[in-house]
């Protein structure tokens, strides 16, 4: 028997949960960052959850992982169902989630298992990070990247509001187990939903050196795309059945989007406030087209 394997596999702390749909070059590098960890290769595991029924995901030939690997199929449209087929899948006490264009620092699982490691009356329910954002081309911005610049995620404050992003997510296993995991049911806004329930009971801890990195989004349609997506997870969530509060908190938004543009007219220059108009403009054309297709019955974006 070979006893070296059992002591391996019983070593195993981290499991890292990885929702895939249609991001393969991304995808790629998101592996290869996570062969740079720190943290010893057997005491982690990744498995990627296929949620393209389109494909049967494979990697490449000449890609070794140092650590444990598995690819598992979740057809269930939406990245918490992805994340919940991974839980099930999953053999660390800890789990890691982020997502498939992200980048973790090399720190990122060891710097998580020492705060945990700490936590001896378990008494965290999250461990979250900074999800500082990176650019195509620093030097040369596009509208997209502007607005992002100043809206990007602010996960320190979502912490102190109760809330984290599964770009950067640490839990035991245990609790995710007690709050029976994501809403499988709804395609945006469900880490916000389950991390609200966690911290009712838990604490959840904002680190500073746990860090993963997210790639700006290029393009204003790609931004426009996230606001209509998130509008429907909140649609699902909060209004599918009362349609004029849905129509008020639309309104509520189109105003906070007027607002911050009028903001920056005067904290920043003029060229970037006139793209950070542009962008909050597309924003709001888009999110009242997709309140009319959500309301003719029309599913949420994914």
């Amino acid at each position: 028997m070979n006893t070296s394997f059992i002591k391996k596999i019983n070593r195993l702390i981290i499991s890292v949960i990885i929702p895939y749909y249609k991001d393969y070059d991304r995808l790629i590098l998101l592996l290869e960052k996570l062969q740079e960890q720190e943290l010893d290769s057997d005491l982690y595991e990744v498995i990627i959850v296929n949620n393209d029924p389109e494909i049967q995901l494979k990697l490449p030939d000449n890609f070794n992982a140092k650590y444990s690997l598995k690819l598992v199929d979740e057809f269930t449209p939406g990245s918490y169902a992805a994340r919940n087929k991974g839980i099930t899948e999953s053999k660390g006490k800890i789990l890691a989630f982020t997502d498939s264009d992200c980048l973790p620092d090399s720190s990122w699982l060891s710097n998580a298992l020492k705060i945990f490691s700490k936590d001896t009356n378990k008494e965290i329910g999250i461990l979250t990070g900074p999800v500082p954002l990176f650019y195509k081309r620093p030097d040369k911005l596009t509208f997209a990247e502007v607005y992002e610049k100043y809206t990007g995620f602010s996960t320190e404050a979502y912490a102190k509001e109760g809330h984290a992003i599964t770009a950067n997510w640490f839990s035991y296993c245990s609790v995710i187990q007690e709050f029976n995991g994501f809403n499988r049911g709804i395609k945006s806004n469900g880490d916000s939903e389950l991390s609200k329930k966690i911290t009712t009971k838990y604490e959840i801890k904002f680190t500073p050196n746990v860090i993963v990195r997210h790639p700006s989004r290029h393009l204003v349609k790609e931004i426009v795309y996230k606001y209509r997506r998130l509008l429907g997870g909140t649609y699902e969530r909060k209004f599918r059945n009362s349609r004029i509060k849905f129509f008020i908190f639309l309104l509520n938004f189109t105003w906070r989007r007027f607002r911050f543009s009028t903001k920056k007219i005067v904290t920043v220059n003029p060229f970037e406030s006139t793209q950070i108009l542009v962008v909050n403009l597309s924003i709001i054309w888009g999110t009242w087209k997709e309140f009319f297709l959500l309301l003719k019955g029309e599913e949420s974006k994914r």
